[in-house]
């Protein structure tokens, strides 16, 4: 029985994680947070259920919860990849550039094949005004993720926009090509296209992009942010009746998104 008993604890917790993991994923955010609570209840020191449960507090806006979390579990595992790194970019997230450049770099040391430790130092350093240790850290990043795959995509589209802030502004279309590429499905890279070809005067190709852009899953890029572009697009196009409607509907999805 004593057995049995152990076996069942250990086994708890591992169930509680999976179980909160697979929530998670399903954006199920409530049934997530009870499920890790769970784990953590049966095993404190859960490295994986902390950095989870520190995910989800950073999507709460509870950044106390998600700091305390991720502090607890480097502490229990100091070669925690994914602790290092969910700290780096907690900071990140925080506008804690200095702060978050440590954890990301041992992340980095810990897992060197892996782009986003990477990544997100090249963000970090871009964020600290380096902008040839964050060219140098979005080309290592861009190497590191050759696959066709969303994450790659992100990766490329952070790097162009990197680009065009340098005034390179060829070289950043191509990395939203490549993006399109990468991810067809990018809303952002379709997104950042479109206004760049607007910019080069190309209004009949960025309206194509805009008006695939709104087609796509939303994720960073808005709604409001697409039809206020395609609103400018089809004014300079000289389609009155197309801007007038998609600067009605730019100014519906402001008027939900500050509701």
């Amino acid at each position: 029985m004593i057995w049995l008993l152990a076996l069942q604890l250990a086994v708890g917790p591992a169930q509680h994680f999976e179980k909160a993991e697979q929530n998670f994923a399903q954006k199920k955010f409530s049934e997530a947070v009870s499920e890790v609570n769970a784990a953590l209840h049966e095993s404190p020191d859960m490295v994986p259920a902390l950095v989870l449960k520190a995910r989800l507090a950073m999507f709460a806006h509870r950044p106390d919860v998600a700091k305390s979390c991720l502090i607890t579990a480097i502490t229990d595992d100091p070669t925690s990849e994914e602790a290092q790194f969910f700290l780096g970019v907690f900071y990140y997230t925080q506008n804690d550039f200095k702060l978050a450049t440590s954890p990301l770099q041992t992340a980095q040391t810990l897992s060197p094949k892996s782009p986003l430790p990477v990544f997100y130092l090249a963000m970090t350093h871009e964020a600290m005004g380096d902008a040839t240790q964050a060219l140098d850290l979005y080309r290592k990043a861009e190497d590191l993720s050759p696959e066709k795959s969303p994450q790659s995509a992100s990766i490329l589209v952070a790097y162009g926009r990197f680009l065009l802030s340098l005034g390179r502004i060829q070289d950043g279309m191509e990395k939203y090509r490549r993006a399109i590429e990468r991810d067809p499905e990018s809303r952002d890279a379709h997104y950042e296209l479109a206004k760049d070809l607007d910019q080069e005067g190309d209004f009949n190709n960025a309206a194509l992009e805009g008006e695939l852009a709104l087609t796509l899953p939303e994720l960073g890029t808005s709604d409001a942010q697409i039809h206020f572009l395609l609103a400018k697009l089809y004014g300079k196009l000289k389609q009155s009746d197309l801007a007038k409607a998609h600067l009605e509907k730019f100014k519906a999805a402001s008027q939900t998104t500050r509701r």
